[in-house]
């Protein structure tokens, strides 16, 4: 993130909700409902269907958050750390509670507790960069 503003702690907590802002935006258009694939150009049918996708979003978020809340998260992502949002781990626990006879979460809540499990990237993009190391070539040349 490159500012002319002075950095605080401020700055990195305005810079975690803007990543949380981008996971919602992957959830609304590549990585969950496909918002562009529907084609809609009239402004009020658009914004039906957002309302229909925030209800949504809240339906699946709140279980998403709960399974990991609960530890259940490795019975729908087997992945070491979570990488997916909270909304697609919702998403994948109520369908698969529904396949193999689960019982649902009788209530939805969502907690304002901090994120006990934060997303991460993959372990490749998480790592920190190698070390710059620079090397000096000396070519002999013959006049």
């Amino acid at each position: 993130m490159v500012s002319e503003e002075p950095t605080s702690r401020q700055t990195f907590g305005e810079y975690g909700w803007r990543v949380d802002i981008e996971e919602n935006c992957l959830d609304d258009k590549s990585k969950g409902f496909h918002l562009e694939s529907s084609l809609l150009r009239n402004p009020d049918a658009v914004s039906r269907l957002c309302v229909v996708l925030a209800v949504t979003t809240l339906s699946l978020v709140a279980p998403g958050t709960q399974v990991v809340g609960a530890n259940k998260r490795r019975g729908v992502d087997p992945h070491w750390w979570r990488g997916n949002s909270y909304l697609r781990i919702g998403w994948q626990w109520v369908k698969t509670a529904l396949t193999r006879g689960w019982a649902l979460f009788a209530t939805l809540r969502l907690s304002g507790a901090p994120d006990p499990e934060p997303a991460r990237a993959s372990a490749s993009q998480s790592a920190p960069p190698p070390p710059v190391t620079f090397t000096q070539t000396f070519c002999y040349s013959p006049l």
